[in-house]
């Protein structure tokens, strides 16, 4: 028996909400070749069928959110579109998704922001937080500026060059926060 995660936590995730974050959605396309433009086209223009498609995918959410979903029916969902960044020297590649996923992972943390920001708290600057990496650039500046302080910055910056072991993420995500875990 599978044990469905909170599913009140992510009623609020509905068409409207995709809508909403569809409009504010930018970026490239992914394998598809669908870009952001062509998402907000599909999930705005149409009125009755747009509505539905939002529906659509607020259901899509909600199966991924509260069941188990088999890995292998998620790799069009996951997947990328390598683009080559020269990062003189050398070549770095970097994966676009698809757009549908940023608009579904976006309502997701709608909901389930809150909790993970009040579990992480002040040690995790992005968590839910916009603009959070430039909000920490300007609190340093200030307490840098300032006369009366010496300061020494360490910075984290494993996930950087992607080496942060997702699994044990994923697994700290689940023990600390308790309403969005199985």
């Amino acid at each position: 028996s599978t044990k469905i995660p909170h599913p009140i936590l992510y009623e609020q995730i509905i068409g409207p909400l995709i809508h909403h974050i569809a409009l504010r959605t930018n970026g490239a396309a992914g394998p598809s070749g669908m870009d952001a433009a062509g998402w907000r086209r599909l999930l705005s223009s149409f009125r009755k069928e747009s509505a539905d498609l939002c529906e659509a995918v607020a259901m899509v959410a909600h199966c991924i959110c509260q069941q188990f979903v088999d890995p292998t029916a998620l790799d069009a969902f996951t997947a990328c579109r390598l683009v080559a960044l020269d990062k003189c020297p050398g070549v770095r590649p970097i994966g676009i998704g698809e757009v549908v996923r940023r608009i579904i992972g976006k309502a997701v943390l709608a909901a389930a922001g809150p909790q993970v920001q009040e579990v992480t708290g002040a040690l995790q600057v992005y968590a839910g937080q916009r603009g959070g990496s430039e909000a920490a650039v300007h609190a340093m500046r200030h307490i840098f500026q300032d006369a009366n302080s010496e300061a020494v910055l360490l910075v984290d910056a494993t996930n950087a060059f992607n080496s942060l072991n997702r699994q044990v993420a994923l697994q700290n995500v689940l023990r600390l926060c308790l309403s969005i875990a199985p």
